[in-house]
């Protein structure tokens, strides 16, 4: 591909209609025949002339850029407002625009996220179609799995992935779309046949997030204007807010005045409108999940009736993710805010259990206000807490753990080391007792000072 492809409205001079075989927002990722787009960011600005001298002697001749800079003669530069909103659709084009050639669903909210592309993946293999799933846990592309540095990734890493996809003839994507992710353009230039909003509470505010509840929110609403067809919790406070000013169709699910209205039967099953569903998966907001997932399947082709026949067999890793061993049983779960350790506290109070144990940790650099939430929850709810390490990124863990621990009146312990953590609550508890590690899920690692360490909760329960 050329830059006259690439860029097939601009006009470009034959002299410099460099062949493109890469392109990249990293210096260090630079070789030859890369088109180099400068970002700024909030602690590098590669439009820097060492950044982009570093780029030049690399390889890249092509450079999008927000303003005119010092290059040498033969560079071509391109000038747009805002680099960030051009790196998707960019990509896209690059990748012979993959999206348009799947059919990828969206599934954006506070919580449940993971849960709902899991239980489309689920849905549809049961139907015999090839899905791929990006998000918390990484991608999973015809079978491989791939991590990921964030829950939806960066643009070209997108585009790259649903490129792989089409070419591995994969039909569908269900993709986690952070309010992040929308606030930094990272979807731009894909095409989702459905928006699945989950539901919407107070999380992720703060200096390096977002300023205020209300731009979380629209960050979170931005992704249903880019949707063929929007599935949304009905029982959702801010459903009216959320959807009063869409023109594409709006179904929703909930347990009134809704186009699928839930509503729960004996043991794990509910009826969706008319139909029964049963079902593996534990609690009420789960039926939620897979009622949102029902109902935009419906949207995309598939009967009610059809994909009932695949909801008892379905798997969300690190999601009431249930291990018995050695008398006690042990709860794996992603929960890690107050919205969702409530919802799951409430659900294990019907459980036949002893004493319950909780080992967690908060996240460092960001979303304080966890700190002060996930203890005074468990204040109502477990016996004792085992505080501890999760992607303490730049923070000393102990920091964020002595901040916690202020605000516990249960008996607490404070280990850093979170398969040591995890090894104590074994230790301390007896049999019947309930052992739940929530926070970290099925992720394999920690991030700590820019680093991935690894560990896996499930791992090292298994290893007691």
């Amino acid at each position: 591909m050329n830059v006259t492809e690439l860029f097939p409205n601009m006009t470009i001079p034959s002299s410099t209609d460099y062949p493109i075989q890469h392109i990249t927002t990293n210096t260090k990722d630079v070789k030859e025949n890369t088109l180099f787009i400068a970002i700024k960011g909030a602690r590098i600005n590669t439009h820097d002339e060492h950044y982009l001298k570093e780029a030049y002697e690399k390889g890249a001749r092509v450079f999008v850029l927000e303003e005119v800079r010092d290059l040498p003669a033969d560079a071509l530069p391109i000038i747009v407002p805002n680099t960030r909103e051009m790196v998707g659709l960019i990509a896209s084009h690059f990748y012979g625009n993959p999206s348009h050639s799947l059919k990828v669903i969206g599934v954006t909210g506070t919580k449940g996220k993971t849960s709902v592309t899991y239980i489309l993946k689920g849905l549809l293999e049961g139907l015999n179609k090839k899905v791929g799933v990006i998000g918390t846990n990484g991608a999973v592309i015809n079978g491989e799995q791939i991590d990921l540095d964030n829950t939806t990734p960066d643009p070209i890493t997108l585009q790259r992935l649903f490129r792989q996809a089409v070419d591995a003839q994969v039909e569908f994507i269900a993709m986690e779309v952070s309010s992040q992710a929308m606030k930094q353009w990272r979807v731009n230039g894909t095409h989702f046949n459905a928006a699945l909003f989950t539901n919407l509470s107070q999380d992720h505010i703060g200096p390096t997030e977002h300023a205020t509840f209300e731009e979380y929110r629209d960050a979170k609403k931005a992704l249903l204007y880019l949707a063929d067809h929007v599935i949304i919790n009905r029982d959702d406070e801010h459903f009216d807010y959320l959807t009063h000013d869409l023109d594409q169709p709006v179904i929703s699910i909930g347990t009134h005045d809704a186009n699928y209205v839930i509503t729960p039967k004996e043991n794990q099953s509910f009826m969706l409108n008319k139909a029964t569903i049963q079902t593996n998966l534990y609690g009420g907001f789960n039926q939620v999940n897979l009622s949102l997932a029902i109902a935009a399947l419906y949207e995309l082709g598939f009967s009610v009736d059809e994909q009932r026949q695949h909801t008892q067999q379905l798997a969300i890793p690190g999601r009431m993710e249930v291990i018995h061993k050695n008398e006690r049983t042990f709860l794996i779960d992603y929960a890690h805010n107050e919205l969702s350790l409530t919802s799951l506290f409430n659900e294990l109070k019907s459980w036949n259990k002893n004493r319950t144990i909780l080992v967690i940790g908060s996240v460092g650099n960001r979303t304080y206000e966890r700190r002060k939430e996930i203890p005074s929850i468990a204040n109502q709810f477990v016996d004792e807490i085992v505080l501890t390490s999760d992607d303490p990124y730049y923070e000393p863990p102990m920091d964020i753990i002595e901040e916690m621990a202020s605000y516990s009146t249960i008996p607490t312990k404070k280990i850093e080391n979170r398969a040591e953590a995890i090894r104590a609550a074994y230790i301390d508890s007896e049999p019947g007792d309930l052992i739940i590690v929530a926070g970290k899920g099925a992720e394999t690692f920690q991030k700590v000072k820019g680093e991935h360490v690894p560990h896996n909760d499930k791992e090292t329960v298994l290893s007691l």
